[in-house]
């Protein structure tokens, strides 16, 4: 097997001034240039995962717009701007005539989630602006862009359609609540998204005032985070939840210029859950005791790699943080996993869904491998990359390449 290894120059404290490289959020705007530049010189590989991107995009050209407001299920406020959902694990009481209260039924999902259509179309806004903006950095082509604007203005900020900065409604529970901490989950996308809305920049669609207006939104959806009682309770959570929490409230930190805001986050909640929710094993108990155990510890280590890859930006790194071994969190926790990736039979915790994939663990690796100087790990992700589409967009957004045949430069903090 040839070799490959990750491509990344990490920014010290900012991005690097390079016009081409794009100020990102949650991304390595200098991996996305990389990969820019070898799409415009035809790289075979780069090309299978661009024509992917450039299908999907078109596709999402002739879908939406979608909004809060095009619901029939109105919130308890009666207010359809205010997004409501339901708790997908939630199902009707059989020892009650009429079903309530819930009860709880982890890992099995109630199929009246479908009838709270804001989840869904969430959903399908935070990826298709993702997948226009990647397209219109990529192509250059104003027609991703537009759309992409379309969508952005649609659900932020058009006063008859615009969502209202909170999540007071997220996961209810009939008989229970109207609304949880748990909620704030689903907006995790927003994180991704707005990298593809940093991607919009200087597109003649995407104006400053539409920028502008995008920031007061996530501004007041950042202050309702930090200062509501569901907010202040998700922040509390001891699992994913709480690692979410932190990645959006840094990502919106970050997105609305306030890094001053993101290193507090950061420093205030993101160190103490390295400490408390990684053991020294590498694994991490809150979300072993799921049904789902698999996807929830690759779900909450995913949170960590996007928190360590911003917090870059304030000049703090959570990559490095050792356990009373000398071993970083993070590291450890990856490496207790790893087992399992390559035989599942050693994955001796509960998975309901029989679901084993590596998809997400192979996305890790690659970016492991530069970060901790461990090659080994891209080894890994290459030995069980026909599990992974060569046309991922993760092939763009985490490119590799052959060793050997470029150089790499790597520059850590």
């Amino acid at each position: 097997m040839k070799l490959f290894l990750f491509i990344a120059i990490v920014m010290l404290g900012t991005q690097a001034s390079n016009a081409q490289t794009p100020q990102t959020v949650s991304w390595d705007g200098a991996l996305l240039d990389y990969s820019r530049q070898q799409i415009k010189v035809g790289h075979a590989d780069f090309a299978t995962a661009y024509r992917q991107l450039l299908r999907d995009a078109d596709k999402e050209l002739t879908r939406g717009p979608y909004s809060v407001t095009a619901k029939a299920k109105n919130p308890p406020s009666g207010d359809k701007h205010d997004y409501i959902s339901m708790g997908p694990y939630w199902w009707p009481n059989p020892d009650t005539p009429d079903g309530l209260p819930y009860i709880r039924k982890d890992g099995q999902r109630n199929p009246e989630l479908r009838q709270y259509e804001d989840r869904g179309n969430i959903g399908k806004l935070m990826g298709a602006v993702e997948t226009l903006g990647l397209a219109y950095y990529f192509s250059g082509d104003e027609k991703y862009a537009a759309h992409a604007a379309k969508l952005l203005r649609v659900w932020f900020v058009d006063e008859a359609t615009r969502m209202n900065p909170n999540l007071q409604f997220g996961q209810c529970i009939p008989g229970i609540t109207d609304g949880r901490a748990a909620g704030l989950i689903e907006t995790s996308g927003f994180i991704s998204m707005l990298d593809g809305v940093r991607l919009l920049t200087g597109s003649k669609s995407w104006t400053t005032n539409d920028n502008d207006l995008l920031k007061k939104w996530f501004s007041d959806f950042l202050d309702w985070m930090l200062t509501n009682e569901i907010g202040k309770d998700e922040q509390n959570a001891k699992n994913n939840h709480g690692t979410w929490y932190d990645a959006q409230s840094v990502a919106y930190a970050l997105f609305i210029n306030h890094p001053d805001k993101a290193k507090q986050i950061i420093n205030t909640n993101s160190f103490n859950r390295l400490y408390s929710q990684i053991k020294l094993d590498g694994s991490q108990p809150k979300e072993l005791e799921r049904t789902d155990s698999w996807g929830y510890s690759n779900m909450n280590l995913r949170a960590f790699f996007t928190l360590a890859t911003m917090a870059r930006q304030v000049n703090i790194d959570l990559w490095t943080v050792a356990n009373d071994a000398g071993k970083p969190y993070i590291q450890s926790a990856l490496d207790y996993l790893i087992p399992a990736f390559e035989d599942s039979s050693k994955w001796t915790y509960q998975q309901i869904s029989n679901r084993f994939d590596r998809n997400n663990l192979i996305n890790l690796l690659q970016r492991a491998s530069i970060t901790y100087n461990h090659p080994q790990y891209e080894v890994l992700a290459q030995k069980y990359r026909p599990q992974n589409r060569l046309d991922s967009r993760n092939c763009l957004i985490w490119p590799t390449i052959e060793y050997g045949k470029t150089s790499i430069r790597r520059v850590r903090k």
